[in-house]
Parts: structure tokens; sequence; C-alpha cells
């Protein structure tokens, strides 16, 4: 008996014989098949292929009206493309040529009459299994192909999505840009204002209570502008529009500047500045601005978040690609939610910068990025924190 799988294969018959329509139907039932349909009329078989849509076809080559490779040449205009379709051509024309022809024709397979009928039978079970093979492989690249038009009409409704909201992060950028930039503008009008009054009271003004009022207001006023700078520099650069400056930037003299603008400070805290490495006689590419302005932030937080007394260590070091600026200082460290996300603007949380504005980071970052170098945050092993900027040498 046949694989259950095969017993509802549907077979056609094609024989203008009835005497081998007969034989073949017997052996067709008793091989187990189900289902199957005959004609001795060939000019029948385009007609029962389109209504039964058989998985096999039993043909005869000599018969009346249309031959067997007639009947064929007609089916190969219905046939779906790409289809595996068995026809075994039942004849009893043995010749060489009748068998070249009938399997350049369309058959599959050949057998001469007469036939042996379990020959038959296993032509047909092969056959069949060949066809139902490839419908299961056709139905698999099917769901394959369904699946992958749906991943990617997902895809790119994805797309689509992410688009929108790059379009709409790009607005908002911009309205920020432009909100800072504003900001900044609208904050320095009225600055100048208090700074000029501050400095007139200050000399009119013999209390010493109301004296220290003034101070607080004069810290406050640069604290403000101070924010105003830093927001308006952020914003060009950002959107690109701060010219850079290149030059060549002593760093004996950077750093020397650098100490002297915050010298106060860390007097103040009775801070020990010490250079590790010789930079006597090295330079670095770059904007001298916009350097400094890196140095003293740096400086300044190291200063500021070291214990009294303490030391800040400024290390140099170079190779033949770069020249490292180390700000290293021995005091809280950074908190785990800056490591995370260092250089974000207006970052959150117990910050190694100054917490009223968020800016120091980013703005470092940016004047880095400006001049196609690294800068890296991170704690040292026991205490303090660790900055590092790396600029590329100009060869």
């Amino acid at each position: 008996m046949i694989d259950s799988t095969l017993k509802n294969a549907k077979i056609l018959i094609v024989d203008d014989k009835v005497s081998n329509v007969e034989i073949l139907k017997d052996l067709i039932e008793e091989a187990g098949y189900l289902n199957y349909k005959y004609t001795t009329d060939s000019r029948e078989v385009v007609g029962l292929f389109q209504s039964f849509g058989p998985d096999i076809i039993l043909l005869d080559l000599m018969m009346p009206f249309l031959n067997g490779y007639e009947v064929m040449e007609q089916l190969t205009g219905i046939i779906p493309a790409n289809t595996y379709f068995p026809i075994l051509v039942l004849t009893a024309d043995i010749s060489p040529e009748s068998k070249r022809k009938a399997l350049s024709t369309g058959a599959k397979d050949f057998l001469s009459k007469p036939f042996d009928l379990y020959e038959v039978t296993l032509r047909m079970k092969n056959l069949l299994e060949t066809r139902f093979l490839h419908q299961q492989l056709e139905n698999q690249n099917q769901l394959l192909e369904q699946k992958v038009k749906e991943r990617t009409n997902a895809l790119e409704h994805a797309n689509s999505a992410l688009d929108l909201a790059n379009k709409e992060l790009a607005v908002l950028d911009q309205a920020k840009n432009d909100f800072l930039s504003l900001i900044s503008h609208e904050i320095r009008t009225p600055l100048n204002g208090i700074k000029g009054f501050t400095n007139l009271l200050k000399e009119e003004i013999a209390s010493p209570e109301l004296l220290d009022y003034l101070y607080y207001l004069e810290k406050s006023a640069a604290r403000l502008e101070s924010f105003s700078y830093q927001a308006l520099l952020i914003t060009e650069l950002h959107s690109g529009k701060h010219k850079i400056h290149i030059q060549n930037v002593s760093l004996k003299e950077l750093i020397a500047t650098t100490q002297a603008n915050l010298r106060d400070k860390i007097a103040e805290k009775g801070i020990s500045v010490h250079l590790k490495g010789d930079v006597s006689n090295h330079s670095i590419q770059g904007d001298l601005e916009l350097i400094q302005i890196c140095f003293e932030r740096i400086l300044d937080n190291s200063v500021k978040y070291s214990p009294s007394n303490a030391q800040v260590v400024l290390s140099f070091s170079e190779d033949n690609q770069f020249t490292i600026i180390e700000f290293i200082d021995y005091g809280r460290g950074f908190s785990q939610k800056i490591l995370d996300n260092p250089f974000m603007v207006f970052g959150l949380g117990d910050q190694h910068i100054d917490k009223s504005t968020g800016l120091n980071l980013a703005l470092v970052k940016l004047i880095m990025d400006a001049h196609h170098g690294r800068v890296e945050i991170s704690n040292n092993p026991e205490i303090g924190a660790r900055v590092t900027l790396t600029f590329p040498n100009q060869k």
C-alpha cells in the first residue's frame, strides 16, 4: 500500500483504448489511490486538467484527434512556470526517437507497452513524491516570502517612524539651540546694567554689611554671565556656526595662564597643582580661546571637588600621533550617573561639574570634537577623578 500522504493524489488516465484504461484503473485502485479520472478522448485533457487539477497524468502517445505530444504541448501553455508536474508516458512505441521526443516535450518518465504493472506503480509513486516535495518547498518559499514581506513592511513602518522621530528631534534640537541663543543674548543686556550699577554702588557704599550683599550680587551676576556665555558657545559649536581659529598653542603658557586665572580659588582651598611631564617646548594645534576654556573648566572642577590642602596633578604625555593631558584629583570622584552619560547637556544627579548649569563637560566635549580630539572621564582606583584630553598631533 502507498503512504497515506499519497492516497488522495489526483490521477488522470489518458488512453484511447478502453482496455488499457481498465487495466490502469484496477492498478490504481489496488495500489490504494482514491482519487482518479480518465478519458479516451485526448481533446478533453485540457478541460479535465483545469477542472480536476490532477497531480499526475498517465498518457498514451498514439491516439486519434490529438496525439500525446500535442497534448503535452497544450499543457505546457497552462502549467504554471516553475511548477513540477509529472507526466508518465505509457506507449507501445519503443523507438529511442519517441522516448527522446516525449521527454523533451514535457514527460517526466517513460514506459513502453507491454509494461510491468509493479514498475508502473513504483514510477507513479516516485513521481508523486517528487511533486509533493516540490509543493512543500514551494509552500515554504511562499511562507518565507510572506514573512519577508511582513518583516519588510514592518521595517519600512519602523523606518518611517524613525524618520519622523528624527525630523521631530531635529526641530526640537533647533528650537533648543534657538532658545539657548535667545536666552544668552537676552541675559547679556540686563547683566551689563547690573554689573555697571554694582560697581558704582561699591564706590558709594561704606557699610560692610551692604558691601557683603553687593559681593553676593556681583558673584551671582558673574555666574549668570558665565552661563550665558557657555549656552551661546554650546549652541554655536553644536550647530557648527562657531569659527575655529587654529594656531600653535604653547602648553607651558596655556597651563600657566589657566593656573593664574584660577589663582584665588586654588589659594582659597590651599590646593597644590603639580605638573607631571616636561611641556617646555611642546605645543598643540588649536583654538587658543576654546582650549583655554577646556583647561579652566576642568581644573576649576578639580579644585572645587578636592579636599582642602590636596593636590591636583596635570600629567603630560605624547607619542607620534597624540598629545595627552590628564587632570587628576583626589576628591569624591564622578557619580555613576555621570559616568554612564557624561556629556549630556543639563545632566541630572550629583555631578563632578557645576551643578547649577550642567554644561561644563558638554562644552568640553564639543570643543574637543571641534579639534578632532577626545575627552574621557573616569574615577581613580582608590579615590578621586580623572579627565583625559587627547589632541591629535599635526603632521
